[in-house]
């Protein structure tokens, strides 16, 4: 195998697949990417055997002097590529020893491989499954605004993914620890006959994020039994290179994800709208002296006038005044300041609503411009 290419070129084809790869691995091949190469295209692919990328590109005339595969160290060969001057042409060949040689200019470094057919694929399903259509755009929203409320290391291993549910003409992702929930929904076009989840692990989505871009170029998504798949096309920002193609493949998470409706309240009678920016910096502002532990902060509801409270072991005491819209009975309650700050980060709109019924009650929070965005947070019991 042989291949000469700009080093930009390479590096913006590794950078795609990177995520995927451990650091440390009980598989040493798994460190590794394969790189595979052929008269008109390269193709490079990492895996953890959960996620795997695979990232294609086009090659010019005469780039390929060799047709033929191999792996070699992910992170390594990243970080050579990185550190070759700008507009550098890198020379790959696997030499004679199987033996992975660079050189560039005046510099050379040989790296071990390993044997590309040894390198561990995720069973590609067959074409058989649930086909959503959905913008590259809106997908990465519902991942976006979303993926915050999802557990880590919660031996409810069900809960530290993200739902993604297909339901008619709607496609919606739903997360919770237990704590809060979180849930946003957009149109997608779908083949299925009735109502469909999936779990997708909490590094699939993180790579999701990652990837996919705020065009409105549209995407397929092949949910299976076992796996996900999606292609996206990537356009290259400098025009003289080459699009990327990444094929995503990630196993789903087996298990049984709780029903989220029976824990979105229904029917509050107590509703109160606050300025979203106000309210995030006063939340902010107050919590500095909470807790460091429970990050615990009153919120005190009057008519048409919010207190915010929190105080801490230390004697140290913050208060805080807002007006609100606000005409029902005097209520106080005590919440997680992280939990709310965090539902605030992902909210766009002008104002917030809360809709509450009882002290010990969870709260409904939503975006009054973005109805398709719904958040749940428990109290703290005090």
């Amino acid at each position: 195998m042989r291949l000469k290419i700009a080093k930009e070129s390479l590096l913006n084809v590794l950078s795609h697949v990177v995520g995927a790869v451990e650091r440390r691995h009980t598989l040493n091949i798994l460190s590794n990417v394969k790189v595979q190469v052929t008269n008109t295209a390269l193709t490079v692919t990492g895996s953890d055997l959960e996620v795997e990328l695979v990232a294609s590109t086009a090659l010019a005339e005469g780039a390929c002097l060799k047709a033929g595969e191999t792996t070699v160290p992910a992170r390594k060969l990243v970080d050579i590529c990185k550190s070759l001057p700008n507009g550098a042409v890198v020379d790959l060949q696997v030499s004679e020893d199987q033996r992975c040689v660079l050189t560039s200019g005046r510099s050379r470094f040989v790296l071990g491989t390993l044997p590309a057919e040894d390198y561990p694929l995720l069973t590609t399903e067959s074409t058989q499954g649930t086909q959503v259509t959905v913008t590259q755009r809106e997908l990465k929203r519902l991942f976006e605004k979303t993926a915050f409320a999802m557990a880590v290391q919660d031996v409810r291993f069900y809960l530290t993914g993200t739902l993604l549910e297909v339901e008619e003409n709607q496609l919606r992702a739903v997360t919770t620890d237990g704590h809060r929930l979180a849930l946003c929904e957009t149109l997608a076009s779908s083949n299925a006959t009735q109502a469909i989840q999936a779990i997708v692990p909490r590094k699939a989505v993180a790579e999701l994020q990652r990837l996919l871009s705020i065009e409105d170029e549209q995407l397929s998504l092949l949910i299976g039994r076992e796996l996900l798949n999606i292609t996206i096309n990537t356009p290259n920002r400098d025009k003289e290179q080459p699009d990327i193609t990444v094929r995503f493949t990630t196993k789903l998470i087996d298990g049984k994800f709780p029903d989220y409706r029976r824990v979105i309240p229904r029917g509050g009678n107590k509703t109160v709208v606050i300025g979203h920016d106000v309210f995030k910096q006063s939340l902010q502002r107050v919590s500095i002296l909470s807790n460091e532990k429970l990050r615990g902060v009153f919120l005190i509801f009057k008519q048409d006038a919010l207190q915010l409270r929190a105080n801490n072991p230390e004697q140290d005491e913050a208060t805080e005044e807002l007006a609100i819209q606000y005409n029902s009975d005097e209520l106080e309650m005590s919440f997680n300041s992280q939990y709310l700050l965090e539902v605030l980060n992902v909210l766009d709109g002008e104002d917030v609503s809360m809709t509450m019924t009882e002290a010990n009650h969870s709260v409904l929070v939503q975006d009054t411009a973005h109805p398709d965005q719904t958040y749940v947070v428990m109290p703290m019991r005090v």
